[in-house]
């Protein structure tokens, strides 16, 4: 059956005032329940669902000889991960020095040591789990192989059985930071505007929520990576990714095999920006938001975007079978009426508090095209703009048959017919009733009524 489409619009902007707060997120152990074990452990099974962070340390001394050595031969030191999944970053002695990102790849990763002792942090993250596929459970994440050291002077160092310090989560995480109740925690220092990115820092501020009840999303799209939580509501991770220019289809067809690369869209576009917010989760004004950024993005230009439908779109054949409430029906399921001599169905509905105010396209017998792009074939029915009209403007959600008898003709003997409709979403309190449109006039007229109050 064919699923409704929604095409949504910007109905309004609103920008988050430039009061945001700061503080930095310590790199490594910072929690007195960091545990120190021998070798490489496996990430799930340390975390435990706990968190999505991970830190791995270790120490490293460096001999003035191997500075020597690498400035006479101008050899650059490395960490080399045999196999690492899904993130992994890498601070020598609290510095980033580099990020890798990948189901159980390679990693190389040239580093600057200074002479003396070197503390070595690796910062594992899952990015979401496999959840299809063969022994997809004992895929694990984190590290694998050996890591060891290469470019020293005596040969390469194995770090790979060595002792390991290790500390799950973040240190906001542990204090809750992202709560009304608990926030206050941290020692929160008021951010400029002209403040450079910083990474592995959490932000605050406090927004009032747009009027009405359109949905409401957050714009991150200034952001790098992170998490983001409303009031003490976690919305979700983010990663503003930005996708291969090439690879999208011009012609979408989901039919055969499963394949994650099928129907791509978007391309050289970022994979997400807009993230929702439920409107039970808001209050009229001020609510918290708490952003924790690892990468380095700009918090000022967040913005809040009030989203609603314009356009919906169904296609429905008679070859399709009827709705799912039928077959419960008492007459269905006791045998006295069969699913084949019901009539399919094609249903259209507007977000809450709008209706439908305008049929863009409806055609019955052989339309071509997909939502948007509709047009119609060498089979139609005339009435079809009017029928479907007369059933469903006005109203906030309709339902149509699919079938000859419905439409009163059969404009193609012979053949399945499908019924494609394009509709319009507007605010049902907006103040004016659009006409119906005659799908035979070449010039369509739309009149407006407007209705003015005089106090």
């Amino acid at each position: 059956v064919s699923v409704p489409r929604q095409s949504p619009r910007e109905d309004e902007t609103f920008y988050i005032p430039n009061t945001w707060m700061t503080v930095k997120e310590p790199i490594g152990a910072w929690g007195a329940d960091n545990f120190t074990a021998q070798g490489i452990l496996e990430h799930l099974n340390v975390t435990k669902d706990r968190s999505d962070y991970l830190w791995c340390m270790i120490r490293v001394y460096v001999s003035n000889d191997d500075i020597l050595f690498w400035e006479k031969s101008s050899i650059e030191p490395a960490l080399v991960i045999d196999s690492m999944r899904d993130l992994v970053r890498i601070f020598i002695n609290g510095r980033l020095t580099g990020s890798a990102a990948g189901h159980w790849i390679k990693v190389n990763q040239p580093i600057q040591f200074v002479q003396g002792y070197n503390d070595l942090v690796l910062l594992s993250e899952t990015v979401g789990l496999q959840n299809y596929g063969a022994f997809y459970e004992k895929d694990g994440a984190g590290f694998r192989g050996q890591i060891k050291l290469t470019g020293f002077r005596n040969g390469d160092i194995n770090l790979s059985d060595s002792l390991w310090t290790y500390q799950i989560g973040l240190n906001g995480e542990f204090l809750k930071i992202y709560s009304i109740d608990e926030n206050e925690k941290a020692e929160w220092t008021d951010l400029t505007i002209d403040a450079k990115p910083s990474t592995f820092s959490w932000f605050k501020t406090y927004f009032d929520a747009p009027v009405g009840t359109d949905p409401v999303a957050l714009d991150l799209g200034s952001m790098g990576k992170g998490q983001a939580w409303v009031n003490g509501h976690h919305i979700g991770r983010y990663w503003t990714l930005v996708s291969p220019i090439h690879g999208c289809e011009r012609n979408c067809d989901y039919r055969g095999p499963y394949n994650s690369d099928k129907c791509t869209t978007n391309c050289g576009q970022p994979t997400q920006i807009w993230y929702h917010v439920p409107r039970s989760w808001l209050q009229a004004s001020n609510n918290l938001l708490v952003i924790f950024e690892e990468t380095g993005g700009n918090p000022f230009e967040i913005s809040i975007k009030s989203r609603s439908t314009v356009s919906i779109c169904a296609q429905v054949s008679e070859s399709h079978y009827p709705p799912l409430q039928w077959w419960s029906h008492p007459d269905v399921a006791s045998g006295k009426i069969s699913i084949g001599d019901l009539t399919p169905e094609l249903h259209l509905q507007c977000d809450d508090g709008h209706q439908i105010s305008f049929i863009d396209f409806a055609s019955y017998g052989t339309p071509a095209g997909s939502c948007q792009s509709f047009s119609t074939g060498n089979c139609h029915a005339p009435n079809s703009l009017s029928m479907v009209s007369q059933a469903c403007q006005g109203k906030n959600s309709c339902s149509i048959g699919v079938s000859n008898a419905v439409f009163g003709v059969d404009p193609c003997r012979g053949i399945f017919k499908t019924l494609a409709v394009e509709a319009r979403c507007t605010p049902s309190n907006t103040g004016f009733t659009a006409m119906m449109r005659n799908a035979d006039d070449i010039l369509t007229q739309v009149v407006l009524c407007f209705i003015t109050e005089f106090v």
